[in-house]
């Protein structure tokens, strides 16, 4: 019993990181945005965070501190979203979108 509860516990901590990493993200790209930010719909915010978890999920957490969230322009977290909606209906595969979000955050990182 006492391993189960240990995974648990280490499953926890996992999503726990997980949301605090896209939540702070999401708040690097709300500032960076300024009032620009108001065209963008809590619906909007949910497609955005999907994707997010899910670019989180896949990179390795270097990468990850590598990008720079507030170089992100308007029609990029527009883009970003419009992927989220897709992928949750299943008309992108997420694979695709992995390798566009890549692409995407891959022009933000201090390298590029």
């Amino acid at each position: 019993m006492p391993d189960v509860k240990r995974d648990e516990v280490g499953r926890r901590v996992f999503q726990l990181k997980q949301q605090q990493s896209v939540e702070g993200a999401i708040a690097i790209i709300r500032s960076a945005q300024g009032k620009k930010w108001n065209d963008i719909s809590e619906e909007d915010v949910g497609s955005l965070r999907l994707m997010l978890e899910e670019l989180w999920l896949q990179a390795d957490r270097e990468t990850w501190k590598s990008y720079s969230f507030s170089r992100l322009k308007l029609n990029d977290i527009l883009s970003i979203v419009r992927m989220g909606y897709s992928v949750k209906n299943g008309m992108l595969p997420k694979k695709e979108a992995l390798n566009q979000l890549s692409e995407i955050f891959g022009r933000t990182t201090s390298d590029a």
